[in-house]
């Protein structure tokens, strides 16, 4: 969507609708949704283009708001420095779908892995905010503010499924740290290749068995779990195989699956885990058995 496509805010609105976004009106000149046609905020977003065309021959000067649907993130960046940081961290987000604030920020809008869902308060980004995702709003184009300073499109908004996805290492950033995942150790002395492999296919077997829309998380954070083991002599091509063909038999498709895997397998190089010497393996196997515990 570029500007020049669209001769009206209401044009614009409803190509916005026509790609897959809800829109909200804005009171003229400022962010907040306008109540007099909106009462209920964001509950009224909406695609339909009857609603879209009352609220714009109503009040002409109405700003656009837009909501991304659930699978859409919209990075919400606050300044032109932070966003050069991005990119240089982030080189594929050079390519995602983007708008320019008038303040000097960025909108970037992403597609999220299937099933994965982030909070809306999480803040791993200095700088950032994160929006859409069916919860938070952001103004659009052609909205102005006050001062005259408005929005501009960069890089066309394009239909949520077309959206670059959100970067592997980015998405990772943003995820809850995962904990390191004791309940699958297994009893097997030392840092023993025979004891490598267990514990690698017990990694294997909770991602295969993940249920759709915990996978991608589950995926992430057994593949740092197994990054973990690479110091202690497992093969991190066999990691990445082993863990790659789970989360394929679990559902994931096979690229965003490896871009997973090797993301994690890096990261957890930088925490070895530590495994249990024998007397705490032998502790832990009889929780287990007492039902203390679950392997």
């Amino acid at each position: 969507m570029y500007q020049s496509k669209h001769s009206t805010v209401l044009d614009s609105a409803q190509a916005y609708a026509v790609l897959g976004y809800r829109v909200l009106p804005l009171v003229p000149g400022e962010k907040r949704p306008y109540s007099r046609l909106a009462p209920r905020g964001l509950r009224d977003a909406t695609r339909d283009s009857a609603t879209l065309e009352a609220w714009w021959r109503t009040c002409p000067e109405c700003g656009v708001g837009l909501l991304a649907p659930e699978e859409v993130l919209v990075l919400d960046v606050d300044a032109f420095g932070v966003w050069e940081a991005l990119r240089r961290d982030f080189p594929e987000l050079d390519r995602a779908s983007r708008q320019r604030t008038p303040r000097g920020g960025v909108h970037v809008f992403l597609r999220l892995p299937e099933g994965v869902r982030l909070s809306a308060s999480t803040r791993a980004l200095e700088g950032v905010d994160l929006r859409g995702m069916g919860r938070a709003y952001v103004v659009a184009y052609p909205t102005r503010l006050r001062d005259g300073w408005g929005y501009a499109w960069e890089v066309p908004l394009v239909e949520p499924e077309g959206l670059s996805p959100v970067p592997p290492s980015l998405l990772a950033r943003l995820l809850p740290p995962p904990p390191p995942p004791r309940e699958v150790w297994t009893p097997v002395e030392g840092a023993s290749p025979k004891r490598l492999r267990a514990l690698l296919e017990a990694y294997a077997a909770q991602v295969a068995r993940t249920p759709e829309g915990q996978r991608h998380n589950t995926l992430i954070r057994y593949a740092v779990a197994a990054g973990g083991l690479l110091l202690h002599g497992l093969d991190p091509r066999e990691a990445e195989e082993v863990l790659v063909g789970a989360a394929m038999s679990a559902g994931l498709p096979e690229k965003e699956a490896r871009d997973a895997v090797r993301w994690g397998l890096e990261k957890g190089k930088e925490r070895p885990l530590e495994l249990p010497q024998p007397r705490a393996i032998w502790a832990f196997k009889r929780r287990v058995r007492k039902g203390v515990c679950r392997g």
